[in-house]
């Protein structure tokens, strides 16, 4: 009869070695009227470099729909080492109130030891409220 070793290993993690608190921000401008409805998605870590993001886009509400279902990072308006902005477009075809839900992908990089990066990828899903029509 064979005999087989098993190894088991415990690692244990301490609070610092957790993830970072990273935030991802969705808004959207209110539209008086049916057509182009402009959102941004601001993706921010709060420690290291952000060193990718884009934006998926999940749901829209029936009344608007995205004019592209993937903004990359060659769109980024403005940010800094650990803040990326996002720009998101919807084609409103009537007036109405929904919601928009986007993924965030994005690449976290930070010190790590022997002065080695250390960069994981992360997500967040965010939504925002989407109002098209006077205001009430």
């Amino acid at each position: 009869m064979r005999k087989v070793a098993v190894l088991v290993v415990l690692c244990a993690t301490s609070a610092s070695a957790e993830p970072a608190a990273d935030e991802a921000r969705l808004s959207c401008r209110r539209e008086s009227a049916p057509g182009r409805v402009l959102c941004e998605l601001e993706v921010e870590v709060s420690r290291g470099r952000l060193a990718w993001a884009d934006a998926l886009v999940e749901r829209t509400p029936e009344f608007a729909r995205a004019l592209r279902s993937r903004v990359g990072p060659g769109s980024a308006t403005g940010g800094t080492p650990r803040r990326l902005r996002l720009p998101l477009a919807l084609a409103a075809t009537a007036t109405g109130t929904g919601e928009l839900v986007v993924r965030a992908r994005y690449v976290a990089c930070e010190p790590g030891s022997g002065g080695r990066e250390l960069c994981a990828p992360r997500a967040r899903t965010v939504s925002a409220r989407v109002e098209v029509g006077p205001s009430s």
